[in-house]
């Protein structure tokens, strides 16, 4: 296949990926939220698809499949049962900003991104491609951030924790070493499975508040076994 028409494709899956990062700032139904961060990790595969018919890396195709299978399929799958489980098919609550100011806020990380790595664009030796790829692993590791601190229910946090994974996954392909890239999935995946395990023990269909409360009769009883 011609790099150039290899390069292209890769850029406009690029550019459908920002604007799903943007978009899954704002969205309140969990469903589509859900759906939403599913496809970006389809987009995510298939671009790393695209690399390694440029490449021929055989490490390349492994990723793309494992992305496939555990973030297109498994991942999504899980969450959904969760959430029909936990009876929750909205988030409404933020904390600190609306949806609005959220999506606003991600379009200024994107911006100062842009122009703060414009500056050492030549120290980078990347093309354009790589350069838009590795603004957009920052900025999605930064707005799975904004996610996370800014919404209450804890799986609307989980799909945070996931993005910023995503935008990890994209930064090591382009900028990093695929060793630790493992390194750091398996990480963020601990993170992510206690959290689901959470959700699951639990029960919890509220804010991290409620959970807290949830915790309370467990924190007197390791207490009293303290004090025994």
């Amino acid at each position: 296949m011609n790099s150039l028409l290899l390069a292209d494709l890769q850029k406009i899956l690029i550019v459908a990926m920002i604007l799903l990062t943007v978009i899954s700032v704002s969205r309140r139904n969990l469903i589509s939220l859900i759906n939403m961060y599913s496809l970006q990790s389809f987009i995510l595969s298939l671009v790393i698809l695209l690399i390694f018919f440029e490449d021929k890396k055989m490490i390349l195709l492994y990723i793309a499949l494992l992305t496939i299978i555990s973030k297109c399929l498994f991942i999504p799958i899980l969450l959904k049962r969760t959430q029909k489980s936990m009876k929750i098919y909205v988030d409404l609550e933020y904390n600190l900003v609306g949806p609005t100011a959220s999506v606003f806020i991600s379009l200024i990380i994107f911006g100062m991104l842009f122009f703060l790595f414009l500056g050492i664009k030549e120290q980078l030796r990347a093309n354009s491609l790589n350069y838009i790829s590795i603004i957009l692993g920052m900025s999605m590791l930064f707005i799975g951030m904004l996610i996370i601190i800014t919404r209450k229910k804890i799986i609307t946090k989980i799909i945070g924790y996931l993005i910023m994974e995503n935008g990890v996954v994209l930064l090591s392909i382009f900028i990093g070493d695929l060793p630790l890239l493992i390194e750091i999935l398996i990480l963020i995946d601990l993170l992510v499975l206690l959290a689901i395990t959470s959700v699951l023990g639990f029960g919890m269909n509220s804010s991290v508040e409620r959970f807290h409360a949830k915790l309370n009769p467990f924190r007197t009883w390791f207490e009293k076994v303290a004090k025994e």
